[in-house]
């Protein structure tokens, strides 16, 4: 065990008299915000206890968009979500949640406005494989238009 406190002598100009007093040393925690995350993908969940429900979000930033998925194990539910990095926060989000009908080849999607994400109360985790993540990604992807043929 470490003594995080700093020896301070109590006089001025110090002599051999002084006092010395033990001043505790306050080490605070920086973490990133997520507007200043390096492009790149990431992991965050709200709780590191994996045998208890959780909140997950996986992410990938670009610039300042974020795309992800929000994962609730509480609840089953998930969706994707894409916005703007502000702060510690994810605004100006829309949400699609996946509305294939069972047997179809082709992933539909129903686009709607969605809340802001807060991340001050969530823990960032190593990132792993994320297949919601991906799937998440492709949902936002650009209509490819296809040329009109004359």
């Amino acid at each position: 065990m470490f003594d995080c406190s700093l020896l301070i002598c109590n006089c001025q100009p110090p002599t051999a008299n002084c006092q010395l007093l033990k001043v505790p040393i306050v080490v605070a925690q920086i973490r990133p915000t997520v507007q200043s995350l390096p492009d790149g993908d990431y992991r965050y969940r709200d709780s590191f206890v994996l045998d208890r429900p959780y909140r997950e979000i996986q992410f990938r930033k670009q610039e300042r968009y974020i795309t992800g998925s929000d994962f609730d194990k509480r609840t089953g539910k998930s969706y994707c979500f894409r916005g703007i990095a502000l702060h510690n926060n994810v605004i100006n989000i829309t949400t699609a949640i996946e509305i294939s009908p069972p047997n179809s080849q082709k992933t539909e999607w129903k686009f709607e406005r969605g809340n802001s994400i807060n991340f001050d109360r969530l823990y960032p985790l190593q990132v792993g494989p994320g297949l919601e993540l991906y799937k998440c990604l492709t949902a936002f992807l650009p209509k490819l238009q296809s040329p009109s043929v004359r």
